[in-house]
Order: C-alpha cells, then sequence, then structure tokens
C-alpha cells in the first residue's frame, strides 16, 4: 500500500514539475518576442591598452543608439546595426534558460542572466574561448513596449 501511494506521490510532482516548466517556457518565450536595442556591452578577460579602450568605449556610445535585436513569434531574428543586417531564427531551450541564435555563418548559444519586460541580458556561452565573459545588455525599444 505504501508502495502505490509513493509511486502516485512522485508521478503528481513529476506531472506538477513538468507543467512548471512548461509555464516558464512559455512566460519567457513571450517576454523575448519583441525588438530590443543594445544597452551596453561587458566583454572581460581583455587586457587592452588605455587609447584603444577609449576608442571601443566611443563606439559603443555610438552603437546603442543604432543596434537592435528582433526576435519574432515565428522563430525569425534580425540583428541590425548602422553598418549591417543579419537575419536568421532564435530557439528558446525547454528549460527557458538558453537563447540560441542559428545565423547564415554560425550558430551562438547564450545563457539568459535575466529577462522582465523592459530587459534582457544574456552571456555569448562561447567554446573556443575567443571571448570571455561576455555579456549583452538590452532594453526593450520604446515603441515596441507601448
Amino acid at each position: 500500500m505504501k508502495t502505490k501511494h509513493l509511486i502516485i506521490i512522485i508521478l503528481l510532482a513529476f506531472t506538477a514539475s513538468f507543467c512548471s516548466a512548461q509555464e516558464n517556457y512559455e512566460k519567457t518565450a513571450k517576454l523575448i518576442h519583441g525588438t530590443w536595442q543594445l544597452d551596453s556591452l561587458y566583454i572581460g578577460g581583455q587586457n587592452l591598452p588605455e587609447p584603444l579602450m577609449r576608442k571601443v568605449y566611443e563606439k559603443m556610445r555610438e552603437s546603442n543608439k543604432f543596434t537592435t535585436y528582433n526576435f519574432s513569434e515565428d522563430g525569425k531574428y534580425i540583428n541590425a546595426t548602422k553598418a549591417s543586417t543579419t537575419e536568421g531564427t532564435w530557439e528558446l531551450s525547454q528549460s527557458a534558460d538558453t537563447l540560441t541564435l542559428i545565423l547564415p555563418d554560425k550558430t551562438i548559444t547564450n545563457k539568459i542572466l535575466q529577462i522582465s519586460s523592459d530587459s534582457l541580458s544574456i552571456e555569448p556561452q562561447n567554446e573556443t574561448k575567443e571571448v570571455e565573459n561576455c555579456k549583452i545588455f538590452m532594453v526593450r525599444k520604446k515603441e515596441d513596449a507601448e
């Protein structure tokens, strides 16, 4: 009799866990949909000379105004900058903690650090370690929030 109750409890716990994970996935996917604007970028592990760092900082301040990321509900992804536009698709992991961008020339896996209705921060998971400890901070584009 105890074994029967234990099996029922385990099945109920598994079902509740699955439903909660599905709700989290749907909530996160809904939050990602829309157009985001680059707010700031952090690149750690780089030892750049001061003049070059200043130049990178100035370019970054300028690019904030022109860099957008669009995640459409149908899975299309568009990254637009002042100089170019990159199109591809995006996927959210079932655990809703990883955002994968499938681009024409590469696939980028990003850990979702934080997401809300007005901000999104991700950390590219770079297997080659070309850039370590990089974080991208975005804010929802103003006209998209309305």
